[in-house]
Parts: structure tokens; sequence; C-alpha cells
């Protein structure tokens, strides 16, 4: 059973930190104005992150059936990047957002200007 909860720790992390590199990867994409590149990234971190959300489904399953009796270190880091990972998903958006309104912004003001 514990090498099962670790398992499952691990996949968190792992789904987690993936995740968290295509939101990361988007960010860079959207500086670059390649929003589309952007979000397209964005898309296939919210595949990863659905991945993270199954084995964190399955940790608190896990918990609600007594198979985790305390809460370990390794428990903390993969909620912790589970969170991380989600932070970074909002992140992301917004700066898409914000790139997109600002690349709007340039252009409306250089064609007022012709």
């Amino acid at each position: 059973m514990e090498n099962n909860i670790e398992q499952l720790c691990f996949e968190l992390i792992s789904f987690s930190g993936e995740a968290k590199n295509c939101f990361l990867e988007a960010v860079d994409l959207a500086f670059d104005e390649k929003l589309e590149q952007a979000k397209e990234k964005v898309k296939e971190g919210k595949k990863f992150l659905k991945n993270t959300h199954n084995a964190h489904s399955n940790l608190l399953t896990a918990s609600l059936n007594g198979q985790i009796q305390n809460e370990s270190v390794l428990i903390m880091h993969s909620e912790d990047q589970f969170m991380s990972a989600e932070n970074a998903l909002v992140m992301a958006e917004k700066m898409i957002k914000l790139v997109e309104k600002l690349t709007d912004k340039y252009k409306e003001g250089k064609n007022e200007k012709n």
C-alpha cells in the first residue's frame, strides 16, 4: 500500500512539473508575441494538469480509505507541486491576455498615427 501512495505522489509531482513547464513556456511565447503558440502550450499543459487531477483524486481516495496513516514529506511536496502548477496556469492565462491587450493597444495607436 505504501508503494502505491509513493507512486501516486511521484505521479503528482511529475505531471505537475510537466504542466508547470508548459505554462511557463506559454508565458515566454506570449512575451515573444507568439500568442497562438502560447495558447497551444497552455492546452498541452492542461492535459498534464488533468493527469495531475486524476493522481490527486486517487491520493485523496486512498486517504479517505485509511490507506494513508500519516502525512509524509513526499505527500506534502506533491501537494505543493500541484498547487504550484495550478497557480502557473492562472498566471499564464492572465499574461497571455495582458500581452494580447498590449499588442492590440499598440496596433491601435500605430494605426491612429497613420
